[in-house]
């Protein structure tokens, strides 16, 4: 584990010469530290490998349940019925997690109310979508969003937190790429669809004052812009499975540029911290990102950010290996021949090393650049 950056006396005497800690509240914030710090967090790749394990044992188990023959695929009555019983003791399971003691005894309770509740989401969105009919338009995506309400505010899992609203994005997505209207252009819903998550991820994720409960919608989010990202650095033809014409992504590129321009503001402590020389740079950096049309590296570089200001290590670690994928497809999807595309590499790796000449002598790197 990273050792931090700052030591708790330290942050203390900071926030008392801000005047951001109140006198009377000192020792209330002293005990939450101390307590938080007795708290043992796993390491990152730690809680990957448990996400991993539990998502086999989920899909391990419901393929026994339909060999065995237990539950029957083909019955909207019989799926809806297990569904609801699953969620039932996923949802008590839940409950009964706080009040378990720290150790290996809660980490196995914890995962098996996670298989229960998503195996009851599964059965139950399943159910529903075929007592109601799947040709019916907007039925799956109904019952997700249902399933979701019904079940974030008790659901103690915050990987579940995470991917309910984002089944219920993903559902979204697929009825609009995916049932074609013949002749019709889905680049507009899909524009609009794309404003609408960067909106929601910047007020949960970026405004401090939203509860903590909401920030997995807001991680939900994020991961909605970056799966509509995803198709459309696949190449600008990506809209032709969809609706036999490519998407238009240039409006998406423009709420994605305005976005990493409007982060890099709230990171450096308001709009007007825009004019200093480094994110002047930085800005201007963007806009010409923008007009370049490479949506993926601008939301590689948004992730990025915005871990780095939240101290998140999980979305820094995106935000890091998005980047290099990004740019691969970025050069292999430009309609340019292989002399051009190593022109094009070897002409942004010279801008890259003269950006660094000149952040470097006019001392940009350093905390205290003007």
């Amino acid at each position: 584990m990273t050792r931090p950056s700052i030591d708790a006396e330290t942050l203390m005497a900071a926030w008392r010469a801000s005047g951001a800690l109140p006198p009377d509240a000192h020792a209330a914030v002293v005990e939450a530290v101390r307590a938080a710090a007795a708290e043992e967090h796993p390491p990152l790749h730690l809680k990957i490998l448990s996400a991993v394990g539990t998502l086999l044992a989920t899909l391990f188990f419901l393929a026994f349940l339909i060999v065995a023959d237990i539950i029957s695929l083909n019955s909207g009555s019989n799926l809806l019925g297990w569904g609801l019983a699953f969620l039932a003791a996923g949802v008590g399971l839940s409950f009964a997690l706080p009040r378990t003691p720290q150790g290996i005894g809660r980490d196995i309770l914890a995962q098996t109310a996670f298989t229960a509740t998503a195996l009851g989401k599964v059965m139950s969105v399943f159910g529903i979508v075929s007592l109601a009919g799947a040709s019916t338009p907007w039925v799956p995506t109904a019952a997700i969003l249902a399933v979701t309400i019904a079940t974030y505010p008790v659901s103690a899992s915050s990987l579940d937190r995470v991917l309910s609203p984002y089944a219920v994005a993903a559902s979204v997505l697929l009825e609009i790429l995916g049932r074609r209207t013949p002749g019709g252009d889905p680049t507009l819903a899909l524009t609009a669809m794309f404003t609408i998550a960067t909106a929601c991820a910047g007020l949960i994720l970026l405004v401090h004052r939203v509860p903590l409960a909401l920030r997995p919608i807001g991680i939900a989010a994020l991961a909605t812009m970056g799966t509509i990202v995803c198709i459309l650095a696949a190449g600008h033809d990506a809209g032709l499975w969809a609706n036999q014409r490519p998407l238009d992504p240039r409006f998406i590129e423009v709420v994605l540029t305005v976005s990493l321009v409007g982060t890099i503001a709230w990171a450096a402590g308001g709009i007007g911290k825009l004019v200093r020389p480094p994110l002047a740079a930085a800005t201007a950096g963007v806009v010409l990102l923008g007009l370049a049309g490479a949506p993926g590296i601008s939301f590689a570089l948004l992730v990025l950010i915005v871990g780095h200001a939240l101290h998140d290590v999980p979305l820094r670690v995106v935000g890091v290996l998005a980047l290099p994928v990004f740019l691969v497809l970025w050069y292999y999807g430009r309609d340019m021949t292989f002399l051009e595309k190593s022109a094009a590499l070897v002409g942004s790796g010279v801008l890259l090393l003269i950006g660094q000449a000149v952040i470097t002598g006019a001392g940009w790197d350093r905390e205290d650049a003007p």
